[in-house]
């Protein structure tokens, strides 16, 4: 069976280690992708909870390399869910004047439905990790910016 990704890539003027502790610290995830978030991300098997209003993810850590991946993989919620075992990665590498972060969100059964949504909203929360890692704050949901009127 086909399955489809999103990726993306940002250079952030910030050390590895800065963004890695972007991606694995409860805290300073809130200031990025939702403020409500929940669970441990530090270590692998922990499992993080994201929720969007009355709307909840978890993934569970499933790989940490310090300072340079960090990998989710997300669990099945009760009801059918598109994100259900789908992986999020996060690879780092250092430049001379950033970091770049290579980011995929894998395993989607369809390139239609909430993909294309995704697919735009990621890259609003990756320039939301940008500005709270360059600039001090974030614009995690529900601040975020908004991709359509719904």
């Amino acid at each position: 069976m086909d399955t489809y990704s999103i990726r993306h890539e940002i250079g952030i003027k910030t050390p590895p280690g800065a963004v890695y502790q972007a991606l694995t610290d409860t805290k300073k995830l809130a200031g990025w992708w939702t403020s409500d978030t929940r669970g441990e991300g530090s270590r692998v098997g922990g499992v993080l909870e994201f929720w969007f209003g009355e709307y909840c993810k978890k993934f569970a850590v499933v790989e940490l390399q310090q300072d340079t991946l960090v990998r989710w993989k997300a669990l099945k919620n009760d009801a059918p869910d598109e994100w259900d075992e789908t992986e999020i990665a996060f690879s780092l590498r250092a430049g001379e004047k950033q970091c770049y972060v290579h980011f995929s969100h894998s395993g989607w059964r369809r390139d239609d439905g909430m993909l294309p949504h995704c697919s735009t909203k990621w890259a609003v929360f990756l320039l939301s990790l940008k500005d709270l890692l360059e600039k001090g704050v974030g614009h995690p949901a529900p601040n975020d910016v908004q991709v359509n009127h719904d």
